[in-house]
């Protein structure tokens, strides 16, 4: 009866104690969880913790903004001292660009290799320096050179493909910055011509040379334009003046020329200053660009009128423009004399210079007065004129060309 009870007892106390045990082992495996996610916690707020201090009046940045990295820091500053000496380049207004390549050698930048001289040309004509025309034997005068062979049909604007060398590599820069100063303003070339009938010859050679003479001075100047007025004698039955405005294409100046007739005349005064009137007044010239005048005949004006072309020509060369003459007639060129009868003349007989209304209607433009210098080609002595007589040595090299 006794050992019943006993064992029921000892049941229970060793549940109790077992009870208690798991009891106390759980608080203790429950604590240390606990501390471990509080730890894992702590440390995770740690990492997603970002402190940024920012100026009261800062703005906020947009969301799309990108990020920058920080500058560097340097312990020392990097600092850089200029040389004490300074070398001043050669040229000091260089050539513009696509102007020949004799022209960059006389401002110091060419060597001795040279490239073919490019024609540009303006848009509004698409024919008139393609390259097409050819350079006829010159009339009355000496045969025609280019690159360096004389005699026959020598290559017309395609024969601008031959190097013209380092001719002008030892020339001041005063040329390459005259050329650049009309690339930039532009250049207007009109031609007031006698076509009473002497001047047969000289027409015949402008209308055959016109496209010539564009190209050559448009491979320094490529927006150049030209233009004529012709002129007669006062009470001429076909007309005083005609002409052709100044214009981009000489395909509309060679179509004026080629209708052309000298004709008329018949005594020693032409109407030059109806001519001039018209070139000066009627020409739409260009604000700011290198306005010049050629006038060419081979007889004066009336004494008369004389003096109301100088004033003409003074207010003309007064608004930046330019006239120069070039006197054709016999008088003044006995070369041209020689060449028609085949044998020398005695120069003494003839003028050694222009004439003098020439000469006073060119001091009046500031412009040179000219004659055909014996076997200089008419073709040569326009484009030497057009770029000025104190440019002829720089010239030389293209001139041979033509």
């Amino acid at each position: 009866m006794l050992r019943w009870p006993f064992w029921v007892v000892l049941v229970t106390v060793s549940v109790l104690v077992h009870a208690l045990i798991s009891a106390r082992v759980g608080e203790d495996i429950q604590a240390g969880i606990d501390a471990s996610r509080r730890a894992a916690e702590a440390r995770a707020d740690q990492r997603k913790v970002v402190v940024k201090l920012e100026p009261a009046d800062a703005q906020p940045e947009e969301e799309d903004q990108p990020l920058t990295d920080e500058p560097l820091d340097f312990e020392e500053e990097f600092e850089l001292e200029p040389p004490e000496i300074l070398l001043a380049p050669q040229a000091v207004v260089p050539p513009p660009p696509d102007v020949p390549l004799a022209l960059t050698a006389q401002a110091g930048g060419a060597g001795e290799d040279m490239m073919p001289i490019q024609i540009a040309q303006p848009t509004e004509d698409a024919q008139s320096i393609a390259g097409r025309a050819t350079v006829p034997t010159v009339g009355i005068l000496a045969p025609v050179t280019a690159g360096g062979t004389s005699g026959g049909e020598g290559g017309g604007i395609a024969g601008f493909g031959v190097g013209i060398g380092n001719a002008l590599g030892g020339s001041s820069n005063q040329f390459a910055a005259y050329i650049q100063g009309m690339r930039e303003g532009g250049l207007d070339v009109l031609f007031v011509v006698d076509a009473t009938g002497s001047m047969g010859w000289v027409l015949d050679e402008v209308k055959a040379r016109i496209i010539d003479i564009a190209a050559v001075v448009r491979s320094l100047v490529p927006i150049a334009r030209f233009g004529v007025v012709a002129y007669r004698d006062k009470d001429d039955p076909g007309f005083v003046t005609r002409s052709q405005p100044l214009t981009y294409s000489t395909i509309k100046v060679q179509g004026f020329l080629g209708g052309l007739r000298a004709e008329g005349g018949g005594n020693m005064f032409e109407a030059v200053y109806d001519g001039i009137k018209v070139g000066v007044e009627d020409s739409d010239w260009r604000s700011g660009a290198r306005k010049i005048i050629i006038l060419i005949g081979d007889a004066p004006p009336d004494e008369d009128r004389l003096p109301a072309v100088i004033r003409l020509v003074e207010r003309f060369a007064g608004s930046g423009g330019v006239v120069s003459t070039l006197d054709v007639s016999d008088m003044s060129n006995p070369a041209v004399i020689e060449a028609r009868v085949g044998r020398k003349v005695n120069h003494a007989l003839y003028r050694t210079e222009s004439m003098y209304q020439f000469r006073n209607i060119a001091d009046a433009g500031n412009g040179d007065a000219a004659t055909l210098e014996g076997d200089v080609t008419l073709t040569r002595r326009l484009v030497t004129l057009i770029m000025g007589d104190q440019f002829a040595r720089e010239m030389q090299a293209l001139l041979e060309l033509i």
